[in-house]
């Protein structure tokens, strides 16, 4: 289980649009095991998706997690990971919803950002075969946050307002569950 470092910022390919993957073949299979391994070990803070460029890799791949509730342990979280390969929006809503977002490659810092609420996606999977994908929330939130990686668009690029710290969010969230 090898774990890459993740890059950040000021990283020129984190700003880079990375390139299509033609191929998947050993070196590709390696990569997506590498971006599932090292997003697996990412719990401080957890996170949702990881693409290549946040590795240092210039290809359009990216690991998205969707997260839903255990069907047999109603109080545990479980997650989906998908991994999409030359990720393309097809289609989106027209309702947005804007939420708080971070970024692995950008340490405590975290920001609101507007996303659409809807969204389908067609990609490869790791074996090559294209397929679509419809997701909504905050899975949509993740799929949008990792194909704009891919495309060098950092979440900060989309703060509507002003980042803040890890502390100033933890803030307003115990004082959002206060209420």
């Amino acid at each position: 289980m090898p774990i890459k470092t993740i890059v950040t910022i000021p990283e020129p390919v984190l700003r880079q649009k990375a390139t299509k993957v033609k191929a998947i073949d050993g070196v590709i299979k390696k990569e997506i095991q590498d971006l599932k391994d090292t997003l697996e070990v990412a719990k401080d803070p957890e996170g949702a998706g990881l693409a290549a460029t946040q590795l240092g890799i210039s290809k359009q791949i990216c690991v998205v997690r969707n997260f839903f509730q255990d069907p047999t342990n109603t109080d545990k979280i479980i997650h989906q990971d998908f991994i999409l390969i030359n990720p393309k929006m097809t289609s989106t809503s027209k309702e947005t919803e804007i939420d708080w977002e971070g970024c692995l490659s950008i340490p405590n810092t975290y920001g609101e950002v507007e996303r659409f609420s809807k969204i389908k996606v067609t990609a490869l999977d790791e074996d090559g075969i294209e397929f679509k994908l419809k997701a909504d929330g905050f899975f949509a939130r993740t799929i949008q946050h990792e194909i704009d990686h891919l495309n060098g668009i950092l979440f900060t690029d989309r703060v509507i307002g002003k980042t803040i710290s890890e502390a100033e969010l933890d803030k307003i969230i115990n004082s959002d569950n206060d209420e």
